[in-house]
């Protein structure tokens, strides 16, 4: 995901339309690798500012994950916006050490610009916090494991707080005697 923006760093206000696509195996979230199942497509506008390069655009793909409720594996598309800031090394040594603009861009070497790491962490960054299939996803059962999407089990569903039990057995004995 690398452009060459020699062009682009001559003069404030050139602009640079750029689209294509490659073929990731995996994106990196962390300690997991998360399979990466359709092209990534990513396409935008590069804006030279004078000091900065402006990056707007965005970006897709399809990715596969586990359900945190029914551990199912599911197929999760993805469209990001993509928005950053790239200078040069000498721009950035140039800004103030206070400058919180230091922690907001990206340095670029040379006149290749790569994306690829901006990308990955729109990616991240947009995943949600929990994995979920379907928002009315039912889980497994606690107790036999059956995946309640699928088939109901037999299981009680009625659990006792072990400080109760005592109460409960009088309870259901009280029922089976009145019966």
């Amino acid at each position: 995901m690398k452009i060459g923006i020699n062009e682009l760093k001559m003069k404030p206000g050139n602009q640079l339309r750029f689209s294509f696509e490659e073929t990731w195996r995996e994106l990196q979230g962390g300690k997991e690798s998360i399979p990466v199942v359709a092209p990534v497509k990513v396409e935008g506008e590069l804006t030279n500012t004078g000091k900065f390069i402006y990056l707007k655009g965005e970006a897709s793909t399809s990715l596969k994950l586990r359900c945190a409720r029914c551990l199912e594996t599911f197929i999760y598309p993805l469209e990001v916006p993509l928005e950053e800031e790239y200078c040069s090394e000498a721009v950035f040594q140039s800004l103030p050490e206070e400058d919180a603009l230091r922690d907001e861009v990206r340095v670029y070497q040379g006149d290749i610009l790569d994306l690829k790491p901006a990308v990955e962490e729109a990616f991240i960054l947009a995943l949600p916090m929990k994995w979920v299939c379907q928002e009315e996803c039912r889980g497994l059962c606690p107790r036999c494991g059956k995946n309640l999407n699928i088939e109901q089990c037999d299981c009680r569903e009625e659990e006792v707080d072990p400080r109760l039990a005592k109460l409960a057995k009088l309870l259901s004995e009280d029922r089976k005697g009145g019966s």
